[in-house]
């Protein structure tokens, strides 16, 4: 599998792996090949644009220093890209299937 880098900018949730700009996720929502985030606001501009990213089918996973209260994330770096699938949001849960491994990142 090939390791490529991830750039992001502080505060984005978006980030670049070879010229391609992709969402990025927090590895703390993840249970086996399942994403379940229950904090997103979809109607908020930065949601909606995730979510629309997201449902394109790629992401890229993130290991994050989480606050106590599970609401604020330090990014400490990136594990991989991903393929996605079953993305769904209902009320305020973001949900979505891992589906494939595409990628290692430095």
């Amino acid at each position: 599998m090939a390791k490529v880098k991830a750039i992001g900018q502080r505060g984005s949730w978006f980030a670049d792996v070879d010229g391609e700009r992709l969402p990025c996720v927090h590895q703390h929502w993840v249970a086996g090949n399942r994403y379940h985030d229950p904090q997103a606001i979809p109607g908020e501009k930065k949601w909606d644009e995730l979510i629309g990213a997201i449902r394109r089918g790629r992401v890229i996973l993130t290991k994050d220093k989480v606050s106590a209260d599970q609401r604020s994330f330090k990014r400490r770096g990136y594990v991989a890209v991903f393929a996605v699938d079953d993305v769904k949001v209902y009320g305020n849960d973001l949900t979505f299937r891992l589906a494939n491994r595409i990628s290692e990142l430095v």
